[in-house]
């Protein structure tokens, strides 16, 4: 677990009740609360209580238990909302786009033709990868794997 900033870290303050929020539920490990800045109607936010950076640093079991409430909270915004898609998105580190130093989850509804998505760059799927560039690759993360 990370400490570094937890004191100033604006959703620890919300765990601890030091800022309102928006909360749609929450249990011993994690509450899910609305985003203040959403990018549409439904956006929420997943985060653990406990400090963490992101999932660089986050424990697994803490990680499994957040895994099944956002299943559970996607399944709801879904229903709530009826939007053809829900991005859930986690940016870990700040080159990926992490602007909040405590991980959290967006959960986002998003319609077809939504300003804001997950896009993949156009030509994306022009050429294939070469399979033993992706075998090595493979295997090289695959040596990161704890057994």
């Amino acid at each position: 677990m990370d400490m570094s900033g937890e004191e100033d870290c604006i959703f620890c303050k919300i765990v601890r009740g030091e800022i309102p929020a928006s909360v749609v539920f929450e249990d011993e490990q994690c509450m899910a609360f609305m985003d203040i800045f959403p990018v549409g109607q439904g956006h929420c936010l997943l985060i653990p209580k406990e400090h963490h950076t992101n999932m660089l640093d986050v424990d697994l079991g803490l990680a499994a238990h957040l895994g099944r409430r956002l299943a559970e909270l996607t399944r709801a915004v879904h229903k709530t909302f009826s939007p053809d898609g829900v991005l859930n998105v986690v940016a870990n580190g700040p080159g990926a786009g992490q602007e909040v130093p405590h991980l959290h989850i967006h959960i986002i509804p998003r319609n077809h033709g939504a300003d804001f998505g997950f896009r993949f760059p156009e030509g994306y799927r022009d050429s294939m990868a070469p399979r033993d560039e992706l075998d090595r690759l493979a295997a090289s993360i695959r040596k990161n794997i704890p057994r």
